[in-house]
């Protein structure tokens, strides 16, 4: 089950909603721990692995975070986090990640977080279970996040009320990440597949371009899209979910990129692997070390394939480039940053998307020009005529513009009507369609 399924969003979701609502609030965190294990259970086709290793995780780390508040328990910690990686890492090296249960990279990293800040002192260990439990697995995030600091769960699940604001409001914010994901993001995907069903050495340069800029609206409309429902969903039911992007196609740097892409993953590197190494408060080498640390582990994070280490190595170059020189070229003018920061993220896409060596290097070929015959000079017309609709909301949501416009509107009604023209938009592609599962669901 996914949130752009019509078991969830026309059984589940309605009858969660009313259970949770009518329930009374020091029960809600029963009616959602149970809810998230029924919807885990069907995201993974009830998988035996999968579901059990979400209730270890849960259950064993609930007395080991009340053992971490004394002093002098840092070896349980530290032996703690290193079954933790030692199973992600298992997981993902074995048989190429094949067995690698729904959702472990993001519920292991929630837990690694609760956990170093119960160490830490940050936090004081949640001693009721079922709250613990709610934190850690509750469904909105469990799947492809967004990542939340242990100290917002708490401080929200003691205190989160619902109520009709909160249930329209979070409803208006689903809907349009549903139809970011299901309207744009999906049918942009149709034309990148496209190009490996025609073979990269036979297509033209254009096709190579359009293919590759159709693919990276795809990836940022597809996780901004299922980012925004859950963000409407954790609103629903009286959560404040963290924005996941901040207009990163904007950026006039990579790293600002990144900062602005994936904001709570970055933000956990930052908090729980770079600052402890020392941050940049050591000297240039040490920054450069530590960044180096930081995007090795983003890398593998991703997949263990060695175009992940690729894709994570350009973008480590061009970050310590901008910190050592370029970054003070790129700041005198606006335009020059974009389009280069533009420029990179796209070819940094190549071996993010294509695992084979060979296919990479045909595509990057393609893509300058070179690389043997072209069967069609025209198919980027051919073909890219399908995808006028798509590639136009793509290009547009990918700036500011979009939320500008919808700040701007201020009845109610009318983005009412709005989201509900986009919500039977939305599942009229559901129905019409094969299933397509959240691109981040798979990391």
């Amino acid at each position: 089950m996914q949130f752009n399924s019509i078991g969830f969003l026309f059984a589940f979701l309605p009858l969660f909603l009313i259970l949770y609502v009518v329930t009374r609030s020091w029960l809600r965190g029963l009616v959602m721990v149970g809810g998230s294990l029924l919807f885990y259970g069907f995201a993974c086709s009830w998988n035996p692995v999968s579901l059990g290793m979400l209730l270890a995780v849960t259950l064993i780390t609930y007395p080991v975070a009340l053992l971490l508040s004394k002093r002098g328990r840092g070896w349980l910690l530290g032996t703690t986090l290193g079954i933790l990686a030692a199973l992600l890492v298992f997981f993902k090296l074995f048989d190429g990640g094949r067995y690698l249960p729904v959702g472990m990279s993001f519920y292991l990293f929630q837990t690694a977080a609760m956990l170093i800040d119960t160490h830490r002192g940050r936090i004081a260990p949640e001693k009721n279970f079922l709250r613990h439990s709610e934190t850690l697995i509750m469904f909105p995030k469990i799947l492809s996040g967004p990542l939340v600091t242990p100290q917002t769960l708490q401080q929200q699940s003691e205190s989160r009320t619902t109520g009709f604001s909160n249930i329209h409001k979070g409803l208006q914010t689903f809907v349009l990440g549903l139809a970011m994901k299901v309207v744009v993001a999906n049918r942009l995907a149709g034309f990148w597949n496209q190009g490996s069903v025609l073979g990269y050495d036979i297509i033209s340069p254009a096709f190579a371009w359009l293919s590759l800029i159709a693919y990276a609206l795809r990836l940022y409309l597809d996780f901004q899209g299922y980012s925004l429902m859950a963000v409407g969903l954790g609103r629903m039911l009286g959560y404040e979910l963290p924005h996941n992007f901040r207009e990163p196609y904007a950026a006039t740097g990579v790293a600002q990129f990144y900062r602005r892409w994936h904001i709570t993953l970055g933000a956990w590197f930052r908090e729980y692997i770079y600052i402890p190494l020392g941050g940049n408060r050591k000297g240039q080498l040490i920054t450069i070390l530590n960044l180096t640390v930081v995007w090795a582990f983003t890398g593998f994070w991703h997949g263990v394939g060695g175009n992940y280490l690729l894709w994570a190595g350009i973008l480590l170059f061009c970050i310590v480039n901008e910190r050592l020189w370029l970054g003070k070229l790129l700041a005198k003018t606006k335009v020059i940053s974009h389009l280069y920061t533009i420029g990179v993220i796209l070819l940094s896409w190549v071996p993010f998307a294509i695992g084979d060596w060979g296919q990479m290097v045909t595509f990057f070929g393609k893509l300058f020009g070179m690389g043997g015959v072209v069967a069609n000079p025209m198919d980027f017309a051919a073909y890219g005529g399908h995808y006028v609709v798509p590639f136009t909301a793509g290009l547009l949501l990918a700036t500011p513009l979009p939320a500008f416009l919808w700040k701007k509107i201020k009845s109610d009604l009318v983005k009412d009507i709005l989201c509900l023209v986009l919500f039977w938009i939305s599942v009229f592609y559901i129905a019409t369609a094969a299933q397509d599962p959240a691109m981040y669901s798979a990391f």
